[in-house]
């Protein structure tokens, strides 16, 4: 009797907090700031990254001002959100005058460069992973030598396979 009156407090407690981890998990997508740096990948050259090394990518059929990537494209391919009227924030290697937002249509403020939408794949499970290129018309974000702040433009190699930064 008094397990079963164990198994049912832990069962319970369990349950809330399975469902408040579920709650933050929902909400931790938004960045009071996000920062967009570049790092080096062997593979690609000097790529964008978020505050936390992930690769970003943009979508090629998206053009500045658009988003196309909404409702199970933005779970695969999670936006780079803002919450509020925050800004986003130039690291090093990229000019701040290249970053905006864009209001998205299913809500939220997204992170841009040159204009388009920027995007982590969820399949990149680590920083400096790199396995979304060229995955469903998405793009690593690739920063040109020709200027200190770069210039976004799809890779112009085409394989997907990539192991992170070297």
């Amino acid at each position: 009797m008094r397990t079963r009156s164990i198994l049912r407090l832990f069962s319970s407690s369990f349950l809330i907090l399975l469902a408040v981890g579920v709650g933050i998990a929902a909400s931790a997508p938004t960045n009071t700031k996000a920062t967009v740096r570049t790092a080096h990948s062997s593979k690609y050259g000097t790529l964008l990254v978020s505050t936390t090394g992930f690769t970003l990518y943009q979508l090629g059929s998206e053009s500045k001002g658009t988003i196309k990537c909404t409702g199970s494209c933005a779970k695969i391919w999670p936006p780079l959100l803002l919450a509020g009227g925050a800004k986003p924030v130039a690291g090093s290697g990229v000019s701040q005058s290249k970053l905006g937002t864009i209001k998205r249509p299913d809500h939220g403020t997204q992170v841009t460069y040159n204009g388009k939408a920027l995007y982590r794949f969820a399949s990149d499970s680590r920083p400096g992973a790199v396995t979304g290129q060229d995955v469903a018309g998405f793009h690593v974000v690739v920063a040109s030598a020709k200027s200190a702040g770069g210039t976004a433009s799809p890779a112009t190699t085409t394989a997907s396979t990539g192991g992170g930064y070297g």
